[in-house]
């Protein structure tokens, strides 16, 4: 019996310290919709793509030099922006879960189109070197389910183990008392 119970709890704590570390974020991705302002000509598309959710409080930010920002990319007047050709530094932020700001900016071309998108829920598309503009908003959606946090679910099924094992050791126990 005794032997059984550590094999239990030794199988719980094997299988929560187990777990590779990757398990602890997953990949999220968030379709953005950029819609134009009145009298602005060109809205588009895009995503962001981010290593592990946003903290459901505080601020949470997302860039390259923290590995957490994996992709961004914009479509927007037949012309496409990423993460490859970004100018400076790249920044998604989210309050309280929330996407709250993105700090974006590329140019394409000679005579460079430049795209920026930063603000919350604002965009620009600056064109024909920067002598025309056009701005509106974005609206930012979950691409698919929400990640599953697999180590907390490690350690669910793990407590459960450890529940179980004290459970079955103290009936056993009082069964054997019951008996003498």
């Amino acid at each position: 019996m005794r032997r059984t119970l550590k094999a239990l709890i030794f199988a719980a704590l094997a299988l929560v310290l187990s777990a590779p570390a990757h398990l602890l974020a997953d990949t999220v991705t968030y379709n953005l919709t950029l819609t134009p302002s009145a009298g602005s000509l060109y809205g588009g598309t895009g995503s962001i793509t981010l290593d592990g959710a946003p903290l459901t409080s505080g601020i949470s930010d997302y860039t390259v030099s923290n590995s957490k920002l994996l992709d961004v990319s914009f479509q927007i007047d037949g012309q496409t922006f990423d993460l490859a050709g970004a100018d400076g530094n790249t920044l998604v932020r989210f309050l309280n879960g929330q996407l709250n700001d993105i700090t974006f900016s590329e140019m394409i071309g000679n005579s460079p189109n430049r795209y920026t998108f930063h603000s919350t829920s604002g965009y620009a598309f600056y064109y024909n070197d920067g002598q025309a503009a056009s701005y509106g908003t974005f609206r930012a959606a979950l691409s698919g389910t929400s990640p599953v946090p697999e180590p907390s679910s490690l350690a669910l099924l793990a407590t459960g183990i450890l529940g179980g094992s004290g459970e079955l050791y103290r009936r056993l126990r009082l069964a054997r008392a019951s008996a003498l």
